[in-house]
């Protein structure tokens, strides 16, 4: 649903967001640039798609020997969020499928992988992406401590939707974090195809594959394969 801006560069603007907030540091760039997702992904063996921010943050820093007297690691987290307001914006008929989808009495979720953001985060950004009101919550692997395809992100979604698997809908344009992790807890699955070439995010096995139940390249076209599903129903 949405897309960065290309002429915004999230880094600049959280090693700003942390110098205002904690003032000059070396270490402050490094942070930034560091691979957490991957330390994430290791943290648990057992479970590889557990997500603690906040303890791998902790550890990064202990590692490079940063004193945390006086840090509290929330606010270091926040400081590192760049607001979805800057930096993205909606893709094409992303505005006309949620009004349609409010038009026939469907709830609306965001389901999202992040790094830094909280759901109340990302739901604070969505009266400036003007979808205030088309949304009836925002999920994201920060909050629940998993990220996608593990069961509880989808779980939470569906709880917040009041809805039964069988009756909800992911959309996404990810093969293994979105259509094989909606189709697993039993929802049907919309891939949104990306432009090629499309980048193997961290932690997709090589050898993985999955078949969404309708697939579409653009948001233009979600009504269509809505609304023949609800004729269904």
């Amino acid at each position: 649903m949405l897309r960065g801006r290309p002429e915004v560069s999230p880094r600049d603007l959280s090693l700003a967001q942390l110098a205002v907030r904690f003032g000059p540091r070396d270490w402050h760039a490094p942070l930034v640039d560091a691979d957490h997702l991957t330390a994430m992904l290791a943290d648990d063996p057992a479970e590889p798609l557990r997500q603690r921010t906040l303890v791998t943050v902790r550890r990064w820093l202990e590692a490079k020997g940063v004193a945390l007297d006086g840090i509290d690691l929330d606010e270091l987290r926040l400081a590192c969020i760049v607001r979805g307001s800057i930096l993205a914006e909606l893709s094409a008929g992303a505005m006309d499928a949620l009004s349609w989808s409010r038009a026939h009495g469907l709830r609306v979720v965001l389901v999202s992988n992040t790094l830094w953001s909280a759901a109340e985060d990302m739901a604070a950004d969505l009266p400036a992406l003007g979808l205030d009101g088309l949304v009836d919550g925002v999920v994201t692997s920060h909050t629940v401590g998993y990220r996608k395809p593990h069961r509880a992100i989808f779980e939470r979604a569906l709880a917040i939707a009041r809805v039964e698997p069988r009756d909800a809908v992911m959309v996404g344009d990810e093969p293994y974090q979105d259509v094989f992790g909606a189709q697993r807890v039993g929802m049907r699955a919309v891939w949104l195809r990306p432009p090629p070439p499309r980048a193997r995010p961290v932690g997709e096995p090589n050898d993985f594959a999955a078949t969404a139940d309708a697939e579409i390249e653009s948001l233009t076209e979600l009504p269509e394969v809505l609304d023949r599903w609800l004729d269904r129903r």
